[in-house]
């Protein structure tokens, strides 16, 4: 009996996106506790996108994020999960997380309709901040970069 080679066929390109936005947000937080050694406390998020590339790639897409944010001996931690979506009702789920030291890391975990698939990572800094409005609060916006790619 013949014994034949399975070969692998290429995997369909992949369709792969970079993306530049600057995301405005307003936090509120839970602080669990508060000293000058340790802090815990949840954050709660709502963004607007707007897109700084060519492609307007997540351009209006809003947000709604929460996590977990950790000091201890003056150095923060964060992790979360933010659910993004489209003028078009689509949306992707987040996965972030990051220190003061190496910023913020994130990403997609799911996504519907065309962003089902979708791989991907961002980085984020913060561009600038404004005085808490409230108290255990926060308003800022951040520079986002980062690419996506959805299976073809």
């Amino acid at each position: 009996m013949k014994r034949f080679i399975s070969r692998r066929m290429p995997d369909a390109q992949a369709q792969r996106q970079d993306f530049e936005t600057r995301q405005c947000s307003t936090q509120t937080f839970n602080v669990v506790h508060n000293s000058p050694e340790v802090a815990i406390l949840s954050v709660d998020q709502k963004s607007i996108i707007q897109s700084t590339h060519e492609s307007k790639l997540f351009d209006n897409w809003t947000l709604h994020l929460v996590g977990i944010h950790k000091m201890v001996d003056g150095k923060w931690s964060w992790n979360g999960l933010s659910k993004e979506m489209g003028p078009d009702g689509e949306f992707i789920i987040w996965e972030y997380y990051g220190d003061s030291a190496s910023g913020t890391t994130a990403k997609p975990i799911y996504g519907t309709g065309k962003w089902k698939g979708v791989k991907g990572e961002r980085k984020s800094q913060i561009i600038t901040a404004g005085k808490p409005i409230v108290p255990a609060t926060a308003q800022f916006c951040q520079k986002q970069v980062g690419w996506i790619e959805l299976p073809k």
